[in-house]
């Protein structure tokens, strides 16, 4: 699997099959009761954003799709029946949100009201146009399921892809809920079904309590104070090349993903942090640092960063389970052996300090009036993740995951491992500046992980 961009799914052609929700269904959803426990603070601010962009008239792009090649002819009905079950199995998919002001209530759909429709699409169809078309109207958070389900059947094979407001997850839920689907559609008739994650739901309760419980004297605020507001050197994360950025005005994004190291060096500079007693990923930001120095003659290293809060029960779970955390450390050499002690000791910190809800860590913040309420949107972030370990790893190999493309006035870095290697990606501004800075910014790091596979241990 590998995040990419929409214009990287090529599926062949063939014919195109819809799955959306009864009239029933959607009818049961418009009149779903209130729920006592709202959205997520992630669900909430993303809600209001997806909201104010279509009062603007801007066309809904927060959405991302998986996509899969699965051989075997499409049995539609079986897909049908395990596409309903999935959704009434995870009750963030039975969840619809209405916003009112700045108000979001949480509607919770009853599973057995919970049916699906399969539609084919008239001969000659173009699924790529189709699903350019399809995502920004059903993958959105006030529409029943915030998903779109369908497939491009062949002879002998199909094409499923998996699209979802991402209020509802990220690429970590939808590699997780396309092997879910997958294996409850492989299942021979009469095996026991797939288990369903625990409650979304139960989780997002558990972090608005534990987000009530932070004070000014929390270690995580602190954290936040020192790195934001009053430390020796603060400063917000951002991208250290020039974007072409106008008087501060987001540009249309850009998709850009290369490969920053094969399948044998990276597996090399795995034994290599095995060696340093540090993970790949502490390798990774270590040449983050060591590009920023070498680019912009940085002597900190400073991002906030993506951290799964999947634990225990909710490992299979579908839903938005992650909370963005600081890295920052001293870059003190040119090299990732010069700076690879302190990126492993804010590492460390960064999950320490995952437990507590950065909205409610920055929002001690916010109160005391030391911090702008504009730092919590749109942040500057590096996320690292590895597919490996995703359930059916092997059968998603091929898979693509991308997102809407929006517009951003910066390039956060999505660095991903898989049996192929390592890869990087960024969403940047789309113009030549931007497109030169990221493909040296890709290059630097690169070649910082090249100098390290041929140096001394």
């Amino acid at each position: 699997m590998r995040i990419a961009a929409a214009r990287d799914w090529r599926p062949g052609p063939g014919t195109v099959v819809d799955w959306s929700a009864t009239a029933a269904t959607t009818a049961a959803a418009r009149r779903a009761p209130a729920h006592p426990v709202g959205p997520s603070f992630l669900q909430r601010d993303h809600i209001l954003a997806v909201r104010a962009q279509r009062d603007a008239g801007v066309e809904h792009r927060a959405f991302t799709c998986a996509c899969v090649s699965v051989p075997g002819v499409l049995d539609v009905d079986r897909m049908t029946a395990v596409l309903a079950d999935f959704l009434r199995d995870h009750d963030g998919w039975r969840s619809t949100f209405r916003a009112d002001g700045d108000d979001v209530v949480r509607g919770l759909v009853d599973a057995s009201d919970i049916e699906l429709d399969a539609h084919t699409c008239p001969a000659g169809t173009d699924p790529v146009e189709h699903v350019a078309e399809r995502l920004p109207a059903t993958a959105v958070f006030d529409v029943f399921p915030a998903a779109a389900f369908g497939a491009v059947a062949h002879t002998e094979s199909f094409d499923f892809y998996f699209a979802i407001d991402h209020a509802y997850g990220d690429a970590a839920s939808q590699a997780i809920g396309l092997a879910e689907i997958l294996g409850r559609y492989r299942d021979e008739p009469g095996r026991p079904r797939a288990v369903a994650g625990s409650s979304h739901i139960e989780y997002t309760a558990a972090e608005a309590g534990r987000a009530a419980s932070l004070t000014s004297s929390s270690p995580s605020v602190r954290r936040w104070r020192e790195l934001l507001v009053d430390g020796p050197s603060p400063r917000r994360p951002d991208f250290p090349l020039d974007l072409g950025i106008v008087d501060g005005r987001p540009q249309r994004v850009r998709i850009d993903q290369v490969p920053i190291a094969d399948a044998a060096r990276t597996d090399r500079l795995g034994e290599w942090a095995r060696t340093a007693n540090v993970g790949l990923s502490t390798l990774v930001f270590a040449a983050l640092g060591v590009t920023e120095r070498r680019l912009a003659g940085r002597d900190r290293y400073v991002t906030t960063t993506v951290l799964s809060t999947r634990r225990g029960d909710h490992l299979a779970s579908q839903g938005w389970y992650i909370n963005f955390v600081p890295v920052a450390f001293a870059v003190r050499g040119d090299a990732v052996a010069d700076v690879v002690r302190d990126a492993a000791d804010a590492l460390a910190v960064a999950r320490e300090m995952a437990a507590d809800p950065v909205h409610g860590a920055l929002g001690v913040l916010i109160g005391e009036g030391v911090l702008d309420p504009s730092v919590i949107t749109n942040p500057q972030m590096v996320s690292y993740i590895d597919f490996r370990w995703f359930p059916a790893a092997e059968a998603l190999r091929d898979a693509v995951i991308f997102t809407g493309e929006g517009v951003t006035d910066h390039a956060s870095i999505w660095v991903s491992r898989t049996d192929d290697g390592l890869f990087a990606a960024a969403q940047r501004p789309d113009n030549p500046i931007a497109e030169a800075s990221v493909a040296r910014y890709f290059d630097t790091v690169a070649q910082v992980l090249a100098d390290l596979d041929g140096a001394d241990r």
